[in-house]
């Protein structure tokens, strides 16, 4: 029963191979154009069974590449140490040693409001304490530490409106008042420096030694001026020569002796200079 249902199928599959063979033994041309459809044909199969092979071995490609990565991760860590520790060094080396340091990585930060604040790993437990300097690795000031939990600080930024510090110029005994004004992100005002002040456009600011500052970190460069005749003094914009919303690591400096010189200019002058 079977073989009566597909005897024509059968009979057709072989006249048609019969066709076939006698096609492609007839002439050259049809023995080339057959097997060029033959070749092509096998090239797909063989495609196709390479294109499954490369996605079952996907898996054990990607372990290979997530070892190699966290290896290659590990190793920058090692030179972002080393790094930081050079710049710890170089640091170190422009201020006096009445000074103690500590690196820690910035955890929260901003720079699109008046009152900007810096949020880092480091805590009490650190030895972290109200009132140290924050500055780049680079060596820029950034700001100083405002509160301390048990395991992090917040710092009141360079980009607050209530910042102060005291800045001069480099290789000059004229200084002024550090402040923000709110809008731009790379520009801080030095004010109050007096009208015989002598500097230039691109002249180095930086910071003159206070209870929070070591003298000679780096502020930025002299952007533009004006003149207050009022106050016989000079408004300088200052550009900062670090990118505060690109922070990832600072340094937090301790100023050793600021207990004994915060009571003595208590006693003496009853007022303290941040």
């Amino acid at each position: 029963m079977f073989l009566r249902r597909i005897y024509v199928l059968v009979i057709f599959l072989i006249l048609e191979g019969l066709a076939l063979h006698y096609y492609a033994n007839s002439t050259v041309h049809s023995q080339a154009r057959l097997l060029g459809i033959s070749d092509a044909f096998v090239g797909r199969v063989y495609s196709a069974i390479s294109g499954a092979e490369h996605y079952m071995s996907l898996g054990r490609t990607n372990r290979l590449l997530e070892g190699r990565l966290e290896a290659l991760e590990n190793e920058l860590a090692t030179y972002r140490e080393h790094y930081s520790a050079a710049q710890l060094d170089s640091i170190r080396a422009a201020a006096d040693i009445g000074h103690e340091y500590l690196i820690a990585r910035v955890v929260r930060n901003s720079i699109g409001k008046r009152e900007n604040y810096i949020m880092v790993d480091r805590g009490a437990r650190d030895g972290v304490e109200r009132g140290m300097a924050a500055v780049s690795l680079d060596g820029f000031m950034v700001g100083y530490v405002e509160e301390v939990s048990a395991g992090n600080a917040v710092c009141t930024s360079i980009l607050n409106t209530e910042f102060r510090a005291s800045g001069m110029f480099a290789g000059s005994s004229h200084f002024g008042s550090v402040s923000w004004q709110g809008y731009d992100s790379r520009i801080v005002r030095l004010s109050e420096v007096p009208k015989y002040a002598g500097f230039a456009r691109g002249d180095t600011i930086m910071t003159r030694s206070s209870l929070i500052f070591p003298e000679g970190i780096q502020i930025g460069t002299v952007e533009s001026f004006t003149l207050d005749e009022a106050r016989a003094s000079w408004d300088i914009d200052v550009r900062l020569g670090v990118d505060i919303a690109a922070l990832k690591v600072v340094l937090l400096i301790k100023n050793l002796e600021a207990d004994e010189r915060l009571k003595l200019e208590e006693e003496v002058l009853g007022t303290v200079e941040q």
